[in-house]
């Protein structure tokens, strides 16, 4: 059985929006589409283990780009841990 996050997804505009905070939003979607081409990723949404790639590659980049990926990465590993724990409160 795969891990939680296996299954998850994550939309492209809530990376551009997390990178966006740091980086503007022009500058966030143009990266993330870049490095998602790269990559291979054309949908909207795409498995969270995808997203957290994205951002690792990102996040080995100099300068604000890369600090940005990294703290967007651990956001985004916040938001999905939270989400987990919704679901199963709800259950």
């Amino acid at each position: 059985m795969g891990s939680p996050d296996s299954t998850s997804r994550c939309e492209r505009a809530e990376l551009v929006e997390l990178l966006g905070r740091t980086l503007g939003s022009a500058a966030a979607a143009e990266i993330v589409e870049r490095e998602g081409e790269r990559l291979g990723l054309r949908d909207a949404s795409m498995p969270l283990e995808a997203a957290y790639e994205v951002l690792d590659s990102l996040a080995a980049m100099p300068g604000v780009i890369g600090t940005a990926a990294s703290v967007a990465r651990t956001e985004l590993r916040v938001a999905a841990v939270r989400r987990r724990l919704e679901q199963r409160n709800r259950r």
